[in-house]
């Protein structure tokens, strides 16, 4: 248990011989709340590790501890970072002779399928698979010539790296999730799509905001937007849900940055197109946009910004679809958990561990700000409750 961000915190300021009174001045946080994380007595937001670590010096991976070798390795999960690697060191070096393509509408449904587990979380099932369809999809794309077919195979290809990205991104490997997303946006020009384009520069700007850089991510968000002005129906589900997406990334930069009267802009703007919309479209470019995902957006910007009152407010108006990907449902309970941390409610955070458990138990295995408020709970009580430390174990710690 003496193995957590804090811990991690206070082993690099004390290597870079800072006090905690400097590193909180140049976080521009309070020294105590410096002395509470590194003693591991209240869980540390995403965006103070992103501001820690940029004045460290240190990627925000290692301070979270990841990878998480010793239970990817249990879920058989270690084994597929190579193959994926691999695969995606293909792109420039032609078709391979020893593979021979499918139809590409055999391989599109596969690459759909794939997205679809990847929204679950079903992680044992993307990193077996993808590897395989990529460099099926990369033959395929050097081979056909120029048409419909290419255009649908560079497509494809296109989300099969949005789908290695996921899978790299939420198992800790963020150069690999990188190098991904590059090669996304790469298929995604030569797919001719606008609003691929712009959706992977969401995600780009999700991992600028990882690093603490909130302003570089509004101004690739901006970007987004304005690939969407040149898609050739801008007011098309496709366009809004994605532009939808991108003002909620937005809202989250802003509260990050506290800037509450622009979250609120972001946020009206989300809600906007949502409206015009009329419904959730969570497999529209698998944004898993529409009414319900502003609801959630209205409690994670209220958390970000610490109006926790008005969090729980929206939380206990929020209510999720049957279909609701499990994604976002069980970030949702994370967040939760987090919050009622802050609000010195062990039992009701317990709660929401657990429930982010049952909906996306790949998801929560994986996740920072899962073991980090876990940890949290377990160091503030002199027994940990059964349910807790059960978590505690399934987790690693």
């Amino acid at each position: 248990m003496d193995d957590h961000i804090g811990a991690r915190i206070a082993d690099y300021r004390k290597l870079r011989q800072l006090t905690q009174t400097g590193l909180a001045q140049r976080a521009f946080v309070s020294r105590g709340t410096i002395a509470k994380i590194e003693a591991g007595l209240t869980p540390a937001t995403p965006t103070t590790v992103a501001a820690v670590a940029r004045v460290l010096e240190v990627d925000v991976a290692v301070l979270n501890g990841q990878p998480y070798i010793s239970e990817m390795r249990q879920d058989k999960l270690d084994r597929m970072i190579m193959p994926l690697s691999d695969a995606l060191d293909l792109y420039d070096l032609g078709p391979d002779l020893e593979i021979t393509p499918r139809p590409i509408a055999q391989i599109a449904n596969d690459v759909r399928e794939l997205c679809i587990a990847a929204c679950a979380t079903e992680y044992r099932g993307v990193g077996s698979k993808l590897p395989g369809l990529i460099g099926e999809l990369t033959t395929a794309v050097s081979l056909l010539p120029s048409g419909s077919d290419r255009s649908e195979a560079a497509t494809s290809l296109s989300w099969a790296y949005w789908v290695a990205y996921e899978f790299a991104y939420r198992l800790g490997y963020h150069q690999l999730a990188m190098i991904a997303l590059e090669r996304m946006g790469w298929m995604a020009e030569q797919a001719q799509d606008p609003l691929l384009l712009a959706l992977r520069l969401g995600k780009r700007s999700s991992m600028l905001l990882r690093r603490g850089n909130n302003q570089l991510a509004l101004r690739v968000l901006e970007r987004g937007h304005q690939l969407i002005d040149q898609h050739d129906h801008p007011e098309s589900i496709e366009a809004l849900a994605v532009s939808g997406t991108l003002r909620l990334a937005g809202a989250i930069a802003e509260a990050q940055a506290k800037n509450e009267d622009s979250v609120k802009g972001q946020l009206e703007l989300a809600r906007k197109a949502a409206k015009q919309i009329g419904r959730d479209v969570p497999r529209v470019y698998w944004t898993s946009f529409g009414v319900t995902n502003v609801a959630h957006f209205d409690v994670a910007t209220a958390v970000e910004l610490g109006n926790l009152g008005d969090a729980m407010k929206s939380a206990r108006r929020l209510r999720f679809p049957v279909d609701h990907p499990r994604m976002r449902v069980g970030r949702y309970h994370i967040e939760m958990a987090r919050a009622y941390s802050q609000m010195g409610k062990p039992d009701l955070a317990e709660k929401s561990l657990h429930d982010a458990r049952e909906v996306a138990p790949q998801q929560a295995r994986y996740h920072p700000l899962m073991r980090e408020t876990i940890a949290v709970l377990v160091r503030r009580q002199r027994k940990a409750p059964q349910g807790l430390a059960s978590l505690a174990a399934w987790v690693g710690m």
